[in-house]
């Protein structure tokens, strides 16, 4: 039988525009109107939340036919914090064509483009996702409905397909935990039912984070929508290396398993909302779970270039409702050679000329007074640092009624320690702070404490006790009392240190442009009122050896202080002449010789050698010279402490007094 093809082309000439022309009447003669009515009175029925579009319903003709939605809000739990659970700037439902033939309305695939998705929960610890359909009679046409009865047989038909494109979903747990931010670029979620595993491929980020790839199952979206997802098993890409989520979180309890390896271990710090340091590659194992109605976290391997730790996090709940917290850590090595701090935020410019030198951490963190936590911290060896840290020990305790932080470990030859108690008891609340180090190297305790001294192969023993009330370390600090004993073996002083000193003074202790060499240096702060008066103060050089103090104001980050020098040869002896030293936070140093003072210093009579004295201690053996010949610097300079500097009446922050208004005679 032959095909007579010039009478099938003249038939699909003619039917195919006629079959187009049909579609495109049937498209302009459906009421969408009335669609979307019965849609949005399918989606009350079903959840009974209200959902409404910005602009209405309308057709795009395609090889798949899609009604488009643009500006539509699904309005939210009464209690939640904003009016809308979801806005959606676009959603294209895409038809059956099929089931267009037979006259159903079959959607085969959704997609979501620009979705705001607020996920919340209130005190109760009712989530926002929790919906429920209205009683009869609660609808737009109640007088068709007269009983008051819940009916939970409509629903929403299954749609199979969901894509989401650029797109935010947001999670509040509230309690003063930050709210979890992640941007969906784009995802695709397939389950064939409510019911059945929901397959998940997606590139997922949080603001300023790295971007991870999942894909694989994560339970189903009926077990969402109840908080037991169930079965997960995802595996992908993050931060350039690779990660695995397996699990599941059901009736019995959660158990969650995460195994992730990658160059650098800061991709996690933005997802969990703690600094944590760069460095790689690692290597990490952990494990999360219910047990008898608590929490625990477990670490069985973390390994970071050369550092390797484990830890566990246990979370519970006590009969009187207050949250626990505790934490352990044991570290066997940590390589801080291979570990760098976190990127500072951007400074702001208005800030940066009142940035403090000294800390204003807030005593009271978000979590003090509300939960109890415990950490404890143990560290076998930290390497990176010119001396060998090792057995360190750090514990943290914080109640309701007190907050105790304590450090301590091997340091070269020598060790420090640190202790700080704050007990919020009263208006303002007490801190007393305690710390010692002995023969400790100045460059390890810069880098383990953050600041830069600048002094290199210096040796320091110090007995610090600080106490004084206030909400943050800067409110303490201004009104703290106490003592500070420091004294510093051989080192060199930066030669950018001595920068504003006067001439003279810098050719008398000589050096050379890597820094001016040191003997050894001594002295005490007797601190009050959150002024730490520099009584006696020694420092002794290759060629000089010098005498003075002054004072250090907290509150002003300002300092002063005066210096009367003992050249070592002949040659010195003519720049040997007292000075004074002005500075502080964002101001240079000042500095000029004063004359004048050697009389007023120096008594009458015999006038014991500083040098003399200085050489005759330091042949004794294992003392810091300096240190023992303080407390007989005023013996020695009778007149010093008589024209030590004090804090001005502006250097105290004491606002100038008006003088009152006059009286007017009635």
């Amino acid at each position: 039988m032959r095909i007579r093809w010039r009478l099938v082309l003249w038939t699909s000439v003619v039917v195919v525009p006629v079959l187009a022309a049909g579609v495109l009447i049937w498209s302009k003669t459906r009421d969408l109107s009335r669609y979307q009515s019965r849609l949005e009175e399918q989606v009350r029925k079903v959840t009974g939340r209200q959902l409404t579009a910005r602009i209405p319903l309308k057709v795009h003709l395609s090889r798949e036919p899609a009604l488009i939605a643009e500006g539509v809000t699904l309005s939210n739990a009464p209690w939640a914090s904003r009016p809308e659970l979801a806005r959606v700037a676009k959603i294209t439902m895409y038809l059956d064509p099929f089931s267009l033939l037979l006259g159903e309305s079959k959607i085969s695939r959704l997609v979501l483009e620009g979705a705001d998705i607020l996920v919340e929960r209130n005190e109760a610890g009712d989530a926002n996702l929790e919906m429920l359909p209205p009683p009869d009679g609660s609808g737009p046409r109640a007088a068709d409905n007269k009983s008051l009865r819940v009916v939970t047989n409509p629903a929403f038909p299954w749609i199979s397909n969901i894509e989401v494109r650029n797109s935010v979903l947001t999670v509040a747990e509230g309690n003063g935990h930050p709210p979890v931010v992640l941007q969906i670029s784009s995802g695709t979620l397939k389950a064939s039912a409510p019911g059945q595993p929901l397959q998940i491929d997606g590139h997922f980020a949080t603001p300023g984070a790295a971007t991870f790839d999942l894909t694989g199952t994560a339970g189903s979206f009926d077990g969402w929508m109840r908080g037991l997802p169930g079965n997960i098993d995802l595996q992908g890409g993050f931060g350039g290396g690779k990660i695995a989520i397996k699990g599941g979180v059901g009736v019995k309890g959660t158990s969650i398993q995460i195994t992730a390896d990658g160059p650098d271990i800061a991709v996690f710090g933005p997802y969990i909302h703690v600094p944590i340091p760069s460095g790689g590659p690692y290597s990490l194992s952990a494990k999360a779970a219910t047990l008898r109605g608590n929490f625990k976290v477990e670490v069985p391997t973390l390994k970071v270039g050369n550092s390797e730790m484990t830890g566990e996090a246990l979370f519970r709940t006590d009969r009187q409702g207050v949250p626990n917290v505790a934490v352990n850590i044991d570290a066997a090595k940590i390589d801080a050679a291979g570990l760098k701090a976190p990127p500072a935020p951007p400074a702001d410019p208005a800030s940066t000329a009142t940035r403090r030198f000294l800390p204003s951490t807030p005593f009271q963190a978000n979590w003090l007074g509300r939960s109890n936590v415990q950490v404890t911290a143990r560290v076998g060896e930290v390497t990176g640092f010119a001396g060998k840290i090792a057995n360190g020990s750090v514990t943290l305790v914080s109640s309701s009624t007190r907050y105790a932080f304590r450090a301590a470990a091997s340091i070269g030859t020598g060790s420090a320690g640190f202790d700080l108690v704050y007990d919020p008891a009263g208006r303002n609340g007490q801190a007393t702070l305690t710390a010692t180090a002995s023969h400790v190297a100045l460059e390890d305790l810069s880098g383990l404490l953050g600041l830069d001294t600048g002094i290199k192969d210096g040796v320091a023993d110090i007995d610090l006790r600080l106490r004084g009330a206030g909400r943050s370390t800067e409110s303490a600090l201004n009104v703290a009392s106490g003592s500070i004993d420091f004294a510093v073996a051989k080192g060199v002083w930066p030669r950018g240190g001595l920068a504003g000193w006067p001439a003279e003074t810098q050719r008398l202790l000589g050096g050379n442009d890597n820094g001016v060499p040191f003997n050894c240096i001594g002295g005490r702060f007797d601190v009050s009122g959150g002024v730490a008066n520099l009584r006696r103060l020694v420092i002794d050089t290759p060629r000089a050896t010098i005498v003075g103090g002054g004072f250090l104001h907290a509150r002003s980050e300002s300092w002063e202080m005066i210096l009367e020098p003992e050249s070592r040869d002949a040659q010195g002896a003519q720049f040997a002449q007292p000075l004074r030293l002005k500075g502080g936070t964002g101001k240079p140093t000042a500095g000029a010789l004063e004359p004048a003072l050697t009389k007023l210093i120096i008594g009458a009579g015999t006038v014991p050698s500083l040098t003399g004295t200085l050489n005759t201690i330091a042949r004794q053996p294992n003392v810091n010279a300096c240190a023992t010949m303080a407390p007989r610097v005023e013996g020695m300079r009778p007149g010093l402490r008589a024209q030590l500097p004090t804090p001005s009446a502006e250097t105290r922050g004491r606002r100038p007094t008006t003088p009152a208004a006059p009286r007017r005679n009635p």
